[in-house]
């Protein structure tokens, strides 16, 4: 017996708002062990970006090595990379452990949500070049599509689909594209998968200042995978869930998309800062007593 376990590979956010803090506590609420390999530190608070640290290639890899190599891994979910370097390492240790990390998700963060670079124009097209084809989800916001297609940024729900679909031509079988940053009366997400495309609407936020809503979307969909693979080894998938079926990974994303929408509005009235800034996530939601 053992829990559903999720790999993240991503930043450290000194703050604890986004990056692998915000995967470690989004796994933790919705029942996954989480393990985690850092690529880079970043100082950083609600106000913004201090300072950025790189950490070489070769410890990242030894870092995916150490867990990939014991942990039985259901999924793996990839976040901030930093340099086209440690792209091409991930996905060397992508190809070097095959299955051992489970199913692969790729949320392709370029930029802190105060717009600090995370990854240079080289890194960005690595990550389409040798990480696209690798993976099996992909959850870029609009401007992350564009950048990774090397086109402008959509402007309408027509475009997302359009470079959606242009995306998962690439390799992932499923490609989720943000849509926060249209506007609309509504914000309007744009899943395709193997069952065809689904828009999802949400009400939208009056502040759309957030920092760590992508990184627990992104792990939120992981954590959900993950417990899928739990029931499959269980022999407990009821008919939704079940693999192969279309409405599966509209299902998970819905699933997903609820949680991130409680714990942001769960968070509201928190008063973490002595100044101003991005508003965070309680991702702890699960947990609260209350």
């Amino acid at each position: 017996m053992r829990p559903p376990l999720v790999l993240t590979i991503s930043a450290s956010d000194s703050d604890g708002a986004s990056g692998i803090q915000a995967d470690l506590k989004t796994l933790t609420a919705l029942g996954s062990y989480g393990a985690s390999a850092v690529t880079l530190v970043q100082a950083v608070n609600p106000q913004g970006s201090r300072a950025v640290h790189y950490l070489p290639a070769d410890l990242v890899r030894a870092q995916i090595d150490a867990v990939a190599e014991d942990l039985l891994l259901d999924v793996t979910k990839i976040g901030v990379l930093g340099s086209a370097a440690v792209v091409g390492t991930v996905a060397e240790a992508i190809r070097a452990h095959g299955t051992r990390l489970g199913r692969l998700l790729l949320d392709p963060v370029m930029t802190s949500s105060d717009g600090t670079a995370l990854i240079s124009a080289q890194g960005a097209a690595a990550m389409r070049e040798q990480l696209l084809p690798l993976v099996h989800v992909l959850t870029p916001n609009i401007a992350e599509a564009a950048q990774l297609l090397g086109r402008a940024r959509a402007t309408s729900i027509d475009e997302m689909r359009e470079q959606a679909l242009a995306l998962r031509a690439l390799g992932p079988s499923t490609v989720l594209i943000t849509g926060g940053g249209l506007d609309g009366e509504d914000a309007v997400d744009v899943l395709v998968h193997d069952g065809g495309t689904d828009l999802l609407r949400a009400r939208r936020r009056a502040d759309r200042s957030v920092r760590g809503a992508g990184a627990t979307l992104s792990a939120a969909i992981a954590a959900q995978l993950a417990r899928i693979a739990e029931f499959e080894r269980a022999g407990e998938l009821t008919e939704i869930g079940a693999p192969g079926r279309d409405d599966d990974m509209v299902t998970i994303v819905a699933s997903a998309k609820e949680f991130l929408a409680s714990a942001l509005e769960n968070a509201e009235g928190w008063r973490l800062t002595r100044g101003g800034g991005a508003q965070v996530v309680n991702q702890l939601i699960t947990l609260d007593k209350d």
